[in-house]
């Protein structure tokens, strides 16, 4: 059977893509609701569940490979197959790092992850992470690089608060001890880096689609 032509190739990349992203934001969301609720049910779903993301990367890179194998393409659409592999890479660390928040979960029960003081933030770093994926879904199956430029602006309140963890932690009024911080420092670094893999799969595309790094676009 003859391989389907370039642009459908390139088209179901991009939705691979967008399944991966969103996989990633459906696992990172069912993470945080078991990391601030103590639910080791959901943690283990979480876990179990990681398989997905990791059979959708194996799609890209058949699907990819294929495209070069056959279609030899160059220019452009040599960057959106080059840029699939690299961006299913990122996104199924994504995955992975949901993964590791369900897994201190599930380690940690019956006894809660984090200490009262810092679920309020804890919750708004799953969903501005959550959004990111979400987006960044959005981006890889549009190619909008208006929509992927605002990614980087996105990521801005994750960095705030990631900041603010330690903030908290150095207070001298802190009432935990050691090993607690370490274990709000690991998961916050989670997150963190949940969407900084966020916002190198918009900058991947913003690649693909111009052949510019997004810091050099005029917007």
């Amino acid at each position: 059977m003859p391989p389907a032509p370039l642009p459908q190739q390139l088209d179901e990349l991009s939705e691979l893509l967008g399944g991966m992203c969103t996989a990633a934001a459906g696992a990172l969301n069912r993470a945080t609701a078991a990391l601030l609720e103590s639910r080791e049910r959901l943690a283990v779903q979480v876990v179990a569940g990681d398989s997905e993301i990791d059979a959708l990367r194996a799609q890209v890179e058949e699907l990819a490979c294929d495209a070069l194998l056959f279609h030899n393409p160059v220019a452009g659409d040599l960057r959106a197959v080059v840029a699939a592999i690299r961006t299913a890479g990122d996104i199924e660390r994504m995955g992975d790092l949901a993964l590791h928040i369900a897994e201190v979960v599930r380690i940690r029960h019956p006894a809660p992850a984090l200490p009262a003081e810092v679920l309020p933030a804890f919750e708004k770093m799953g969903r501005v992470a959550v959004q990111l994926a979400v987006k960044a879904a959005e981006v890889v199956r549009s190619r909008n690089v208006l929509l992927a430029a605002e990614l980087d602006r996105d990521d801005d309140e994750m960095d705030v608060l990631h900041r603010g963890m330690f903030e908290v932690m150095m207070d001298p009024a802190w009432p935990h001890d050691i090993p607690t911080a370490v274990n709000v420092t690991l998961l916050a670094r989670y997150y963190e880096r949940f969407a900084d893999h966020a916002v190198v799969v918009a900058r991947e595309t913003v690649y693909a689609v111009t052949g510019q790094e997004p810091d050099a676009l005029p917007i």
